[in-house]
């Protein structure tokens, strides 16, 4: 198995392998490799391991060297550039009266390209924009769209729980969020709620679905008939986290919250099978 260096060129783009050639690069150090746009300064994040070759590019490239200080300064002067870069972009979306945000631009280690990143809601031609761009700037332009989850883990910021936000600190892919997710764990429908800084239901709702879904597939559904010491009663309401049920009492009236694990339940009747498709008969 070949020996490579975990390298990344942005806080949340992909692990890229490098051939060490015989050096030692501590996670940390900041070097400059060739990637598919030129030579780069990346920031190492894993060191010399032993990889499978499967999951190595062929030919492995070398990383150029370790980045200096002109290096530094080069990146430092580049990256001074771009809120220039994107206030000449958004006034050139205005003039042209498009539907498209903005979301960030990036400088090449070289400076002959530019990527932004924006977002729409609906289907724009881009090709006219970047070279709009690319006649201001006078250099090669490219325009990516992205989605707003990915908007909001570029600008980054801090959620209602008081932390980061998950998208920009340590969520490396985004699964899919329903609003189902939401309803098994009985929580208000408010968007305002539900709803991150993306605008999107919020990732976090996925961590622990498969806890809720478990606990009311064990526990008695809303409106079952229960007993609770010999009384009979109805369950009103269920408290999953705690693994408790709110009874109505029938005789009393009166709701007493009971562990589920106490209850009598009457035997559900089974679930009768869907009606097959009707067959005509075959003909004599």
């Amino acid at each position: 198995m070949p020996l490579v260096v975990g390298v990344k060129f942005r806080r949340h783009g992909p692990l890229n392998y490098y051939d060490p050639e015989g050096q030692s690069f501590a996670p940390g150090e900041l070097v400059v490799a060739d990637t598919a746009r030129g030579p780069e300064i990346g920031e190492v994040v894993m060191a010399e391991v032993e990889v499978d070759a499967g999951l190595c590019p062929s030919p492995l490239p070398p990383i150029r060297r370790r980045a200096t200080d002109e290096d530094r300064g080069r990146r430092a002067e580049l990256d001074a550039r771009i809120p220039e870069v994107m206030r000449a972009a958004r006034e050139l979306v205005r003039a042209q009266g498009l539907a498209v945000k903005m979301a960030r631009a990036e400088l090449s280690f070289d400076g002959t390209r530019i990527l932004f990143d924006f977002t729409t809601e609906r289907r724009v031609e881009s090709r006219d924009l970047a070279q709009e761009l690319a006649t201001r700037l006078r250099c090669r332009v490219e325009l990516r769209q992205v989605g707003a989850r990915d908007e909001a883990r570029l600008q980054d910021g801090y959620g209602p729980c008081g932390r980061r936000l998950c998208c920009s600190s340590w969520l490396k892919e985004f699964v899919p969020v329903t609003i189902k997710m939401a309803k098994e764990q009985g929580l208000p429908l408010n968007p305002s709620r539900l709803n991150g800084m993306c605008g999107k239901l919020k990732c976090c709702l996925q961590y622990e679905n498969e806890q809720y879904v478990d606990l009311r597939r064990r526990l008695p559904p809303v409106g079952a008939q229960v007993e609770v010491e010999g009384a009979a009663g109805t369950v009103a309401d269920l408290n999953m986290v705690r693994e408790q049920v709110l009874v109505t009492l029938t005789e009393s009236g009166t709701v007493v919250a009971v562990p589920a694990a106490t209850l009598a339940t009457e035997p559900r009747a089974p679930a009768r099978p869907a009606p097959g498709p009707r067959r005509r008969p075959r003909r004599a």
